[in-house]
Parts: structure tokens; C-alpha cells; sequence
């Protein structure tokens, strides 16, 4: 069993957790294995439900075009320094591949593009959006020299999200995804849950704080 799988229960349900470094190649192996390890009801992905259908399409044969911006194309560049590098995230790609191989249902659970959309305005002033199309410069000129992948994505998060506003919008994905996850779990024995590894931590601590009878209750209704 991958090691690095966190187990929650939630009600009557077993939550499993998979952390993961998005953008490594290498992650395939390891997510492959705790899918079939675990062998879950339904695998959620932090994706939005627009994402999902991306992922569909792609495990179908077709071949989306990706455009990247400046901090994503200056993170793939100091990921590499870990090893091969590819997008979309090879996690969320071989899990989307094993679960439909399996016959597992998959669910999105982050925001989707209109939610995002509401919480980006909602959570970033006109300062910090100036603030943060400019910084890209320096951190691209930024030395990142972690030991390992996982410590170069906790330090990028760190450094991406040192304004008040983007780590705000963080939080309101990981509520989110918390929510989602409680709801799945409402409905199935076992979920696994291929998470990024920056938003493991705050998802664990939201998901303590959700009243679970109060979200089934709401469900029923």
C-alpha cells in the first residue's frame, strides 16, 4: 500500500487522502497503486467539473491544447529539476485513466468555472491582482533548492500565495473540496481523494469542521 495515503473516517464512510506533486511524471506509479490498492467507490479529483470532462477527453485519445502562464510555465521549469515534467498533471491523468479502466466512478470537486470566477472577485483587490502579474518576474529569478519535490511545492505555494487575497482563494477551494468530499462520502462505503499536496493539510482541517448530519439532512432534502 502507498504509504503516504492518509485515512479519515467520516460517519460510517472511509475517506482515503493521496497527496501528490502535480506536474511530476513519476506520480503515475503511485497513484495507479493506491486506486488499485484501495479499491474505492469513487475517486474525486481536485478539478473543476469543466477539468473532468478535459481529463475525459484526453483518456478518449484527443489532444487539448494547453496554454500556461507565466507562474505555471516558471513552476514546470524548477520542477524539473525533480524529474520529468508533463502537462496536465500526470496524477490527475492516471487517475482519471486507472479509475475508467476500473470501472470506478470519478468525481470533480473543486470549484468550477463559475464558482472560481465569483471567488477570484470576491477574494483578490485590484492591488493584489497588479501586484501579482508583476512578481512572476522575480520569482522566475528565484532560487528554489528543496531537498525534495515535496518540499519545492509547499515552498512555491508559500511563496505564490503571500498576498492576503490569493491565500483567501485557496481557502474557498479547500472549503469547497472539503464539502465535496463529505458529500461523497454521504454516499459511498470508500472514497479516495487524489489531492494536490499544498491543499492536503487545509482540506483535513475543514473536514473536521463540517457537520456532517446537517450536510446529509440537506442532501436528503
Amino acid at each position: 500500500m502507498v504509504k503516504r495515503l492518509r485515512t479519515v473516517r467520516l460517519g460510517a464512510s472511509t475517506l482515503e487522502l493521496f497527496p501528490t506533486v502535480k506536474g511530476l511524471e513519476r506520480e503515475r506509479k503511485p497513484v495507479r497503486e493506491a486506486i488499485l490498492g484501495t479499491r474505492p467507490g469513487v475517486v474525486a479529483l481536485p478539478v473543476s467539473a469543466e477539468g473532468l470532462r478535459g481529463l475525459k477527453a484526453i483518456w478518449k485519445g484527443k489532444e487539448p491544447e494547453f496554454f500556461l502562464s507565466h507562474y505555471e510555465e516558471i513552476y514546470a521549469v524548477k520542477l524539473a529539476r525533480y524529474g520529468k515534467v508533463r502537462v496536465p498533471p500526470p496524477s490527475f491523468t492516471e487517475a482519471y485513466s486507472v479509475a475508467a479502466g476500473e470501472g470506478i466512478p470519478l468525481r470533480a470537486i473543486d470549484l468550477d468555472e463559475a464558482q472560481f470566477s465569483d471567488a477570484f472577485v470576491e477574494s483578490i483587490s485590484s492591488s493584489n491582482l497588479i501586484y501579482h502579474s508583476l512578481r512572476w518576474r522575480w520569482l522566475k529569478r528565484r532560487r528554489f533548492d528543496q531537498p525534495t519535490a515535496s518540499e519545492f511545492a509547499m515552498a512555491w505555494d508559500r511563496a505564490i500565495n503571500t498576498l492576503k487575497g490569493f491565500q483567501n482563494l485557496e481557502k474557498r477551494r479547500e472549503e469547497h473540496m472539503a464539502r465535496e468530499l463529505c458529500r461523497l462520502c454521504a454516499k459511498h462505503n470508500k472514497v479516495l481523494a487524489v489531492i494536490e499536496l499544498e491543499r492536503m493539510e487545509g482540506i483535513l482541517a475543514r473536514l473536521s469542521s463540517i457537520d456532517l448530519k446537517s450536510l446529509q439532512k440537506d442532501e436528503e432534502e
